[in-house]
């Protein structure tokens, strides 16, 4: 068995593991058939390596073409969710299976996979571009459920593939080279996988996917207007119900917890917000945060607290999210902010 063969199989058998530990724990079911399915390729090769297949037998052309669909289940199951694998899915295999029963010559598999792929990446990008605009039309703390992580390892795997063209190119010239950094490119895949099981088991963890009723309230929101006259209204009523109780000191808070305190649709709720503030849900949240973290940075109280300390009782669950929203909001850093109002303090005694 050489290098690569080698590589191949602990590949398979990593991303094997990962398949069924994601399985097991009901984390994604997409996710875990994007494991199965560069599993059963490497297999595949491998198989065919060793048994010395002849052309007409050799299927892993084929799977090419379900990366893109895989890919696209997976993040449609982190944006959305009800949007498991089902059976009507299976319309996805439909072009490797073709592949595998007519056997058509290289190049013309991957030609044809081409425009299918661009299709599902399109897909991709508009079901993240949705969740990232109403996931903070339902939920507080959408920084912490945001997929921009997905979109950077779209981006790295996007620079893995360009390496493994580049080796390929190449791989005339550099002969000693070409297992060497196909193996690199194999290992790097399952470093990715990893790191995806990872990150979905910290999204799932946080609900961060749309529920058909936070769908529907975040597009009302979104879709509203400073001219609703009803919505406008409503936000009077609401913002005081929040002002009272300090709602925005739970760092979890979605448009669910405010709708039931003010006794009303998560529907009417967001349009509400978003039509009397003039910002989304998460927007105007955070807002009354950080007004809140002025407020406690001038009173002499609490002078001695920590600038975190003060972001934390505000509702505020991470430094990262705190420091961005605050320089977002006011300009200036909250630590020059900070400062200031110590030296203020200071002044006055």
């Amino acid at each position: 068995m050489t290098l690569i063969d080698a590589v191949q199989l602990l590949t398979a058998y990593h991303a094997g593991g990962l398949a069924g530990y994601l399985l097991v724990r009901r984390i994604s079911p997409s996710l875990a058939i994007l494991c199965l399915v560069f599993a059963t390729h490497m297999l595949a090769n491998l198989v065919t390596t060793l048994a010395q297949l002849p052309p007409q037998a050799n299927i892993t052309s084929a799977f090419g073409l379900l990366y893109g669909p895989a890919f696209w289940l997976f993040v449609r199951g982190l944006c959305y969710r009800e949007a498991r694998p089902g059976w009507r899915d299976l319309i996805h295999l439909v072009p490797a299976l073709l592949v595998i029963l007519i056997r058509p010559a290289d190049p013309w598999p991957q030609l044809a996979g081409l425009p299918l792929l661009i299709g599902y990446l399109v897909a991709t990008f508009l079901a993240l571009r949705e969740h990232g605009r109403l996931a903070g039309q339902v939920r507080a703390d959408d920084d912490r459920v945001s997929l921009r992580w997905v979109r950077q390892a779209f981006f790295a795997f996007v620079a893995i593939a360009a390496f493994d063209i580049g080796r390929s190119a190449f791989a005339a010239r550099l002969p000693g080279l070409d297992d060497a950094g196909l193996a690199l490119v194999l290992v790097a895949v399952t470093a990715l996988l990893s790191a995806l099981t990872w990150r979905s088991r910290e999204h799932v963890r946080d609900r961060g996917a749309l529920s058909p009723r936070g769908l529907e309230a975040g597009r009302a929101g979104a879709a509203s207007g400073p001219d609703d006259a009803d919505a406008l209204a409503d936000f009077s009523r609401i913002d005081a119900i929040v002002r009272r109780q300090e709602l925005w000191r739970e760092p979890r808070l979605s448009l669910a917890d405010v709708a039931r305190e003010a006794g009303g649709s998560t529907r009417d709720v967001s349009r509400a917000v978003n039509a009397g503030s003039g910002r989304s849900f998460s927007a105007y949240v955070n807002g009354l945060r950080i007004d809140a973290v002025d407020a406690l940075m001038s009173d002499p109280e609490r002078s001695d607290a920590t600038l975190l300390t003060l972001a934390f009782e505000a509702g505020f669950n991470s430094k990262s999210a705190f420091n961005r929203l605050y320089r977002t909001v006011r300009g200036e850093t909250p630590s020059r902010a900070f400062a200031r109002a110590a030296s203020a303090r200071l002044s006055r005694d």
